[in-house]
C-alpha cells in the first residue's frame, strides 16, 4: 500500500482529486490524503511515501528533499484560463502569466495562439514575491492575470481582473503514476539499502567510508565493537582519530591502495585495507576495511581443523604423469585398467619414483573417486602412534587420548581408497590387525569392542622386495596375498633414458617461471653429461636437482661445470664425454650399447614386465624367438 498526500492547489480542485483516484484500477492499492492548506500543514509532520503539489509547493518540498510528483500546468491549462478571462472582459488586450517558474515554463509558445492579443509572462522563484510581479504587471499596463490560486487572490485586492490556472483529469491522473512510479522506486531503494547494511551489519570485520576530507560518513557494527566511540556515533568523525597513521590523502588524492597493512589501536593489531572510492563529482573519499588478528589467527586455526578432514582428496590424474618412454606408456595402460578393478595393488618401485602419484592417479580414475583419498606414510610414525592413526581410538583409550575419541584412516578412508605407503616398515602385530581389517572389512577402534563397518580399497607402496621379506620371517605371506592382487612396478628413471632429458627440460622450464631464474634449460655438453648419471633418487632426487641448478647457475644453459657444482658428489659416476646410448636403427637389429650393455637391457626389460616375454619383445623391438636366442646366449633364466 503506498500512502500519498496531494497538495490541492486550490479548493475547487478537490472533488475532481477524489474522483480520479476512484476511478483508478489500483485504487486498493494507493491510500491517499488530500491537504488543502499547504502552509498549515507542515512538512515535518508527514507520514507519506510521496506527496503531489502544484507550483511553489512542489518547488518547496523538492527543496526539503522529499518525493514529489508534479502537478504540471500543461499548455492548454492557460490557454483555458486565458479564454475564460477574455469572456469575463472581452475588452482585454494585454495579460499578464504569473506563477512560479516550474509551472509557466514554456508558456510564451501559446502566444501565436492570440495574435489579437499581448501575453507577459512574470515567473518568481518563491510566493512571497507574487506581490511584487503584480505590481509589475500593472506597471507594464496588463489589464488582466491569470496564474496560481494565491496569485490571483492578490491580484484581485489590487483591483486587476484574474483568472486562476486550473489542473485537469488527464494531469492529475499523470501525477498520480509519476507519484506511484517515484513511491515504487524508492521503496526498492530503500529495501537494497536496508539489505546492503544488513550484510555490512554482519560482516566479521570492520568497514567505514569517508567523504574526501576523511570524515566517516558509515561505520557498521563491527567498528563500534573495536573503536571507541564513547556510546556516540562514529560519523561525522575524523578516520585520522582511529587511523593517525593512514596516508589520507594518497588515497583520497593520488589514488593508492593500502592493502593488509598492520594498525595498532589500543590493545588492537588490526590488518587494514584502504582504497579509493570517487563519488559521481570526482571527488574521492575511501573505503577502508579491518579486521582483528587475532580473530584471523583463530580462524585460521579453524580452517587448518576443518581442512584435515576436507583435504583427503586425490589431487592427480594419470595426465600429470610427464613421460615420453614406451616402457612408462605400458606401465600407464596397466594402472588405468587396475582403476576399473575393485582389487587391492600393491605398487613396487624405488623411493622417488612416484608412487603416490600413481595412487592418486587410480583413484581419480576409478568408481571411488568422489569419495575420500587418505594417505599415510607407514614408516614415518612409531608403532603404537601408527596403530592409532589407522584404527583410531575411544575416549580414554590411553593417556594422553583426545577428548570424544577419534577416528581412525580407515572410517576416514569409507567408499574411498587408503594408500599405504611404504607398508614393508609395519610391525608385525600391525600386520595383523591390518590382515583382519582386509579379511572381515571392519575396524575396532583402540579401546574399544564396537565393529565399525568399513568399504575401502586399498593401495599400498612399498620399495623393498616382499617376498624376500616374507622368506626371512619379516613380512606375513597371508598379508602379502591380500595386498599383491594386483601388481604395478614402477621403473627407476636410470631404466628410463628417453624420459630423463624430457623431464629435466620440463622441471627447469617449471622452476623458471616459478622462480623468474636465468636458467632455461641445459647446454648440449651438459645435457650429454647428464644423461650418464644414474639418478638414484629419482624424479624426487631430479626434482632437487633442478631447484639448486636453478638457483645457482648464472647462464641461461646449464654447462658440465654448473652441473658437477651441484652435484658434486656423483662427478665419478658422469663422463663429460662418454659415449650416450644410440638408437637401433630398425627393429630386430641389435643396438650398440656403450654405457649399458644388451644383457642388462634384456634384464631390464623382464623386471619391467613381469618376466613377460611377448611384451618384453615387443618393448625391445624384436621378435619373441630373437629374445629367446638372446636369452639362451646371455644364460638368463626364467624363475
Amino acid at each position: 500500500m503506498i500512502h500519498m498526500i496531494f497538495y490541492a492547489p486550490y479548493p475547487q480542485i478537490v472533488p475532481l482529486i477524489k474522483q480520479v483516484f476512484q476511478e483508478r484500477p489500483d485504487c486498493d492499492e494507493l491510500e491517499y490524503e488530500i491537504v488543502q492548506d499547504f502552509y498549515n500543514n507542515p512538512l515535518q509532520d508527514l507520514n507519506a511515501d510521496v506527496v503531489i503539489a502544484r507550483g511553489f509547493s512542489a518547488l518547496t518540498m523538492k527543496q526539503r528533499g522529499y518525493i514529489c510528483a508534479e502537478l504540471k500546468v500543461g499548455g492548454y491549462d492557460v490557454i483555458a484560463a486565458v479564454l475564460k478571462a477574455r469572456r469575463m472582459s472581452p475588452g482585454l488586450s494585454h495579460i499578464a502569466v504569473i506563477g512560479a517558474f516550474n509551472m509557466i515554463y514554456g508558456i510564451e509558445s501559446i502566444r501565436d495562439a492570440f495574435p489579437d492579443m499581448k501575453l507577459s509572462t512574470y515567473p518568481v522563484n518563491s510566493e512571497p514575491l507574487l506581490a511584487d510581479a503584480i505590481r509589475q504587471a500593472i506597471s507594464d499596463g496588463c489589464d488582466a492575470l491569470v496564474g496560481n490560486y494565491t496569485g490571483v487572490e492578490l491580484a484581485k485586492k489590487s483591483g486587476l481582473p484574474a483568472v486562476m490556472i486550473e489542473s485537469g483529469q488527464e494531469a492529475i491522473n499523470n501525477a498520480i503514476d509519476e507519484a506511484k512510479s517515484a513511491a515504487e522506486i524508492d521503496l526498492r531503494e530503500k529495501m537494497r539499502s536496508a539489505q546492503m547494511a544488513n550484510i555490512m551489519n554482519y560482516s566479521f570485520q570492520g568497514i567505514l567510508s569517508t567523504d574526501q576530507d576523511g570524515i566517516i560518513t558509515f561505520a557498521n557494527k563491527y567498528c563500534y565493537s573495536i573503536l571507541d566511540s564513547g556510546h556516540a556515533l562514529l560519523t561525522g568523525r575524523s578516520i585520522l582519530d582511529f587511523f593517525p597513521n593512514l596516508p589520507l590523502e594518497e588515497v583520497t588524492r593520488n589514488g593508492k591502495k593500502l592493502l593488509s597493512e598492520l594498525h595498532i589501536y589500543a590493545s588492537y593489531h588490526l590488518m587494514v585495507n584502504c582504497v579509493p572510492a570517487p563519488d559521481n563529482n570526482g571527488n574521492s573519499g575511501c573505503v577502508l576495511t579491518f579486521q582483528d588478528t587475532s580473530r584471523i589467527q583463530a580462524d585460521e586455526l579453524q580452517v587448518r581443523k576443518k581442512l584435515r578432514h576436507s583435504s583427503f582428496q586425490a589431487k592427480y590424474q594419470f595426465s600429470n604423469i610427464l613421460h615420453k618412454s614406451r616402457i612408462m606408456d605400458s606401465v600407464i595402460s596397466d594402472a588405468m585398467t587396475y582403476s576399473y578393478s575393485d582389487s587391492n595393488i600393491l605398487i613396487y618401485g624405488e623411493t622417488g619414483t612416484g608412487k603416490e602419484l600413481f595412487a592418486q592417479s587410480i583413484h581419480n580414475s576409478s568408481p571411488r573417486k568422489n569419495h575420500p583419498f587418505v594417505a599415510i606414510n607407514c614408516s614415518a610414525l612409531p608403532e603404537n602412534l601408527l596403530e592409532s592413526e589407522l584404527f583410531g581410538y575411544v575416549e580414554g583409550a590411553f593417556t594422553g587420548a583426545s577428548k570424544g575419541g577419534k577416528m581412525g584412516f580407515f572410517e576416514l578412508a569409507h567408499k574411498g581408497t587408503i594408500f599405504l605407503d611404504e607398508i614393508g616398515d609395519v610391525s608385525p602385530n600391525l600386520q595383523s590387525r591390518l590382515l583382519r581389517v582386509l579379511q572381515e572389512r571392519e575396524v575396532v577402534r583402540l579401546g574399544s569392542d564396537t565393529v565399525i563397518p568399513v568399504d575401502v580399497r586399498v593401495i599400498s607402496a612399498t620399495n623393498k622386495n616382499l617376498k624376500e621379506e616374507v622368506a626371512n620371517g619379516r613380512f606375513r605371506q597371508d598379508l602379502l596375498y591380500r595386498l599383491d592382487v594386483l601388481e604395478l612396478n614402477l621403473p627407476p628413471l636410470r631404466n628410463r633414458e628417453q624420459d630423463a632429458l624430457f623431464l629435466l627440460s620440463q622441471l627447469i622450464s617449471y622452476e623458471h617461471e616459478r622462480t623468474g631464474c636465468i636458467l632455461t634449460g641445459l647446454s648440449e655438453e651438459g645435457a650429454s653429461l647428464i644423461t650418464q648419471y644414474p639418478w638414484p633418487g629419482n624424479i624426487r632426487e631430479m626434482r632437487n636437482f633442478c631447484q639448486r641448478l636453478s638457483i645457482l647457475t648464472q647462464n641461461p644453459l646449464a654447462t658440465p661445470a654448473d652441473i658437477l657444482k651441484v652435484l658434486p658428489d656423483a662427478a665419478a659416476a658422469l663422463t663429460p664425454n662418454g659415449p650416450k646410448k644410440t638408437d637401433r636403427s630398425t627393429p630386430g637389429d641389435a643396438p650398440v650399447y656403450s654405457l649399458y650393455d644388451e644383457r642388462e637391457e634384456i634384464l631390464k626389460a623382464l623386471y619391467t614386465f613381469h618376466n613377460s616375454r611377448t611384451k618384453t619383445a615387443k618393448f625391445l623391438g624384436i621378435d619373441k624367438s630373437t629374445l629367446w636366442r638372446k636369452m639362451k646366449k646371455y644364460h638368463i633364466l626364467l624363475p
